[in-house]
C-alpha cells in the first residue's frame, strides 16, 4: 500500500560528494525518528554500507546510529527525509535502480510483548538530476 511511496519519485539527485534521494514513510503516523530501525540501500545492484548513510531531517544530519535516543524528535508523514549515499552518480548519464528497504518499529502494536516491526521495500528507476 505506502511502500511503493517509501522512495519519492523524481528524488534522485547527483551531488559532488554522492548522491541523495527523500526518503518517505511507509506508515500513516508521525512516529518518534528512534522508530527507524533500519535502512538498506542499493543502487544499481550495489549495496550501500549502512554506516555510510547520512539522514537529514529539518535540517539536522544523523547518522543511523544516532537514532535510537530521538524519542522526542518526530518523523512526520508529510515530511521525507534527505538519504545522502556516499557513492557518485553521474546525473543525466541513464537511469539508476534504486532498491531501498526501511524497517520502522511500530511502538503502540504489540505482538507477543514486543512492538511491531514493518519492513518495507521499494524498487524504482530514475534519472539522477542535478
Amino acid at each position: 500500500m505506502l511502500g511503493d511511496q517509501v522512495i519519492a519519485d523524481g528524488s534522485l539527485r547527483a551531488l559532488e560528494r554522492g548522491a541523495t534521494f527523500a526518503l518517505r514513510m511507509p506508515w500513516y503516523r508521525a512516529l518518534p525518528l528512534s522508530c527507524l530501525e533500519g535502512l538498506e540501500v542499493r543502487i544499481d545492484g550495489e549495496e550501500v554500507p549502512p554506516e555510510t548513510l547520512e539522514l537529514t531531517l529539518a535540517g539536522r544530519s544523523y547518522r543511523l546510529s544516532d537514532l535510537s535516543p530521538l524519542h522526542d524528535t518526530w518523523w512526520y508523514v508529510a515530511d521525507p527525509i534527505e538519504v545522502t549515499l556516499p557513492r557518485s552518480l553521474a546525473a543525466g548519464d541513464g537511469e539508476h535502480e534504486l532498491d531501498v528497504t526501511v524497517a520502522l518499529r511500530i511502538p503502540y502494536i504489540v505482538e507477543s510483548g514486543h512492538p511491531l516491526v514493518m519492513r518495507e521495500r521499494c524498487v524504482k528507476r530514475m534519472e539522477a538530476r542535478r
